[in-house]
């Protein structure tokens, strides 16, 4: 027969448990240490570390960090440091520990033949000493052994202030400025954000025209201006230019004269003129169908072709490749060659009953794009997916629709002279509600809007917080920024001189 516990045992029970779980709550946080992390260490220099040496022994004297680079290559670009009192100059790269080296194959890769300098936050085990390409032999620093402080202080020192390629020059002062001053401001930005837009896509239309003015009744220059600015933005950061480039070497009329209106001929067209298909050594029945209708067309063309090696596929997801891009790019110029899709975006503008979510909705489901069998499963060609892609996101669709849709009803409107038009754009662009999220958003809001009650989640305040990043923080137009002019004149600072 089982005994019940004494009062002791379940008393001993309870402390103990009480025990481990203050210790729980007393411990550190877990800290994400990646390669950016590293970085920072290395960019705060004697803030973190001190007397830095070789693995082999040598002194080191740091007299540029070099200049980050966020690009595939080195981490670190024109640094000049001093070791064993011979001052060399040329790249950088931070790695976690010593085996970082040879697993992101660098040793193969010439871009790592300037590196003079391996820094790895921590010592290993198995020291392998990392090679290049060229015979030399690259010192490696060891940081942790060279810290002034705890990782965990340097963290939190980290986390409290934000990285130099982020931080805004106003960002110990800005609190300064009312939330008043800050909407206002904001409201002008946005309004000179969507005129810089309009006013880019009008001289593109004059340049179409080949005339000084704009062919008001010519659809077909609308139409290849909506097709270079939709896969402009389809280019993300990294491929805008490529992705532009290819639609005005590839130009609408010519995929309709030699696509049929047919998604795969389109495709083949894209790949083709995008020298996406050169070299491609895949076989399979989709691959072998487009590279043949490119043979066939390519003389026909006399345009000049891309180069693969044109087109960045470092960085980005496999869903991100420009692969996938273009095969949403094909659908949208079916639905304009097949089925009126700019009549069809013009006419839900000048619909006086839509609201603006309605509007919204309408001009989604106009960008939506459809199944793709082949590009459902792979992410370029011959290379199969983990799991299903989406051509064409919620979020893409939507930077579309505020990025290039908006600024190309605007200017119809203004052209034409309808005001249902111009007036529905812009309601549009201040009053829909939508989920603002990326990089500069996000140093926005913890530098200079957190805490106020102030939210970007309009395509109006989104495009003015990206507005004043672009065009005066990062260029440290202080005195050219309502913000910067009043907390600089009201801290006493002279900006001008402070920031030029």
């Amino acid at each position: 027969m089982l005994q019940r516990p004494t009062v002791n045992f379940i008393v001993t029970s309870i402390r103990i448990i009480f025990t481990k779980l203050v210790l729980v709550l007393k411990m550190k946080p877990k800290l994400n240490i990646n390669e950016d992390f590293i970085c920072r260490i290395w960019e705060g220099g004697i803030s973190y570390y001190t007397s830095l040496v070789t693995d082999s022994g040598e002194d080191v004297e740091v007299i540029d960090h070099g200049t980050r680079n966020y690009d595939s290559g080195p981490d670190y670009k024109n640094a000049k440091v001093k070791i064993g009192g011979k001052t060399l100059t040329g790249d950088v790269e931070i790695h976690r520990d010593f085996k970082n080296w040879a697993e992101h194959s660098h040793p193969k890769d010439r871009r790592y033949n300037s590196v003079i300098l391996h820094v790895v936050l921590w010592d290993s085990d198995e020291r392998t000493p990392p090679k290049l390409r060229i015979k030399r032999d690259l010192p490696t620093v060891i940081l942790s052994n060279h810290l002034t402080t705890s990782i965990h202080d340097i963290w939190q020192d980290v986390i409290s202030k934000p990285s130099a390629k982020f931080r805004l020059p106003c960002f110990d002062c800005n609190q300064l400025a009312d939330d008043e001053l800050i909407i206002k401001w904001l409201g002008k930005l946005a309004i000179e954000r969507l005129n810089l837009k309009t006013e880019r896509i009008k001289n593109r239309l004059n340049e179409l025209s080949c005339s000084g003015s704009v062919v008001l009744k010519n659809k077909s220059i609308w139409e290849q201006a909506l097709y270079e600015f939709i896969f402009e933005a389809l280019g993300f950061s990294k491929n805008k230019e490529q992705m532009l480039k290819l639609s005005s070497n590839l130009a609408l009329e010519l995929i309709k004269k030699h696509s049929a209106g047919k998604t795969t001929d389109i495709q083949s067209l894209l790949y083709g003129a995008g020298g996406l298909l050169f070299d491609v050594r895949s076989r399979d029945p989709y691959i072998d169908e487009i590279k043949s209708k490119w043979k066939d067309i390519e003389p026909k063309l006399k345009i000049a072709r891309l180069e693969r090696s044109f087109w960045n596929f470092f960085g980005h997801r496999p869903q991100n490749f420009p692969t996938l891009r273009l095969a949403y790019g094909s659908q949208l110029i079916y639905n304009l060659i097949n089925k009126e899709l700019f009549r069809r975006i013009i006419g839900l503008f000048s619909n006086r009953l839509l609201k603006p979510r309605e509007l919204f909705s309408g001009l989604f489901e106009l960008c939506a794009p459809q199944p793709d069998k082949y590009w459902h499963s792979h992410y370029d060609f011959g290379k199969s997916s983990k799991s299903p892609n989406t051509l064409g996101g919620k979020q893409r669709i939507t930077d579309i629709i505020i990025n290039v849709l908006i600024p190309f009803a605007k200017l119809y409107g203004e052209i034409f002279d309808d005001t249902e038009i111009s007036n529905n754009s812009l309601e549009l662009y201040r009053k829909l509600k939508i989920r603002a999220d990326n990089n500069i958003i996000r140093v926005m809001n913890s530098q200079l809007i957190k805490k106020r009650n102030i939210k970007v989640n309009t395509p109006a305040n989104e495009q003015a917080v990206i507005q004043l990043y672009n065009f005066y923080c990062i260029h440290e137009k202080c005195d050219k920024c309502e913000i910067g002019k009043y907390v600089f004149e009201k801290k006493g600072y002279d900006y001008k001189i402070i920031y030029y």
